[in-house]
């Protein structure tokens, strides 16, 4: 069987890139029958559980969202938040403390599991949840097609589904991706018009072949025009394999054309290894500069040591987590919660902005009283307007 590129990445970066693009992982698995939520007893959670039509199905203008809107009726569901993770990783796990934490803070029970990234046990276990009965489903895009019945049907029941990206759901996380690789090339540009007198030599790896990203490779390009004309994107490519080793190759490749590179953008895991590139040729010079996107621990490592890796873009995980939690219980409340919270990226360039996002992400409840920071929310919905439900990719 060939070996697709899609398969090379690990675990954390294909949940970036699905979470960041929209995709799922789409295994062609059938869709499950229907069946009420059950709130343990045998009877079900929800006396209203019925269809609710097809929710939103073109995208919206939605206003910014406001905590102090009205609330509603409230749903007849257990105090109860689920999880559906997929992996035991560091990162995920991350996200579930802070979940767990914002719902012990909130008065709700929270359950749990782990697929290890075995499509049909997650389906397996988000039926256990909706059977138990639930309040509220927080779920990743592991298998979007299959996953889309049961997230209709939790939202039928009045629970809140708060996802990564994937429809249908009452509450989506997304990015806005021009304007995630506009402040990439807006910081490069800064960077070339104040060290480098205005002129480089500038390679931007991008990911085309994913449609929404388009979005961010035209954002990374219009940010680095203002850099004018001495700023040269010489290559502007995808690499063949979406992981260090293709970010490796495709720098080797490259130096051989353009040696005097001093510009080099494009996500961490490629960065990162177009670095080791350099580092290998011998052409690593801290005047450079090498930016990513993720927040991938390696890079933030590079970026402490003041070499030519010089920032990276992050995305608040845990506080999404937190959040979750948050408007889980607020909609058991009957009150209103934002239809799309959108990603705002964090420029980490020092070890003073670092240590101010991680001790940030350390501690998600003090971090929520700022939470625009992190995040832009759209749109209001509540369990009284439920079917006003977003069913497209926001």
């Amino acid at each position: 069987m060939t070996d697709h590129p899609f398969d090379r990445i690990n675990r954390r970066d294909l949940f970036r890139l699905s979470l960041l693009t929209g995709t799922g992982l789409a295994l062609g698995l059938p869709a499950l029958t229907a069946c009420s939520v059950d709130d343990g007893t045998g009877a079900s959670g929800d006396a209203t559980t019925k269809p609710i039509g097809n929710g939103l199905t073109e995208k919206q203008t939605l206003k910014p969202f406001s905590f102090d809107a009205p609330a509603g009726a409230k749903p007849d569901l257990p105090k109860r938040i689920a999880w559906a993770n997929t992996s035991d990783a560091e990162f995920f796990l991350q996200i579930t403390r802070a979940i767990e934490t914002a719902a012990k803070e909130r008065g709700l029970d929270f359950v749990t599991a782990i697929a290890n990234d075995d499509s049909a046990k997650n389906i397996e276990q988000i039926e256990t949840f909706l059977q138990r009965g639930i309040g509220a489903l927080c779920i990743q895009p592991l298998d979007a097609n299959a996953q889309a019945p049961l997230m209709k049907r939790a939202i039928e029941a009045g629970a809140a589904v708060l996802s990564l990206v994937t429809p249908p759901s009452t509450s989506q996380v997304v990015a806005d991706q021009y304007k995630v690789g506009n402040a990439q090339g807006l910081a490069a540009a800064r960077y070339i018009t104040e060290k480098l007198g205005g002129k480089a030599k500038i390679v931007y790896f991008n990911l085309d072949t994913i449609e929404v990203l388009k979005a961010r490779h035209q954002g990374v390009l219009d940010g680095l025009k203002t850099a004018g004309a001495g700023a040269q994107v010489v290559a502007d490519i995808q690499p063949d394999a979406l992981t260090q080793d293709g970010g490796f190759k495709a720098m080797n490749t490259l130096l051989q054309a353009n040696p005097d590179v001093n510009v080099v953008l494009g996500g961490d895991t490629i960065c990162l290894g177009a670095l080791s590139a350099l580092q290998a040729a011998g052409k690593a010079r801290p005047d450079m500069y090498l930016a990513g996107i993720d927040g991938d621990e390696q890079a933030l490592a590079e970026i402490r040591k003041g070499g030519a890796y010089k920032a990276s873009f992050a995305f608040a995980y845990p506080l999404m987590g937190y959040a979750w939690a948050q408007f889980a219980a607020d909609w058991l409340d009957g009150k209103p919660i934002p239809q799309v919270m959108q990603f705002n990226a964090i420029e980490l360039n020092s070890a003073q902005t670092i240590d101010r996002f991680q001790a940030d992400m350390k501690a998600v409840a003090e971090t929520w009283k700022k939470a625009e920071t992190y995040f832009t929310m759209l749109g209001s919905i509540r369990y009284a307007d439920r079917d006003q439900f977003i069913n497209y990719a926001a």
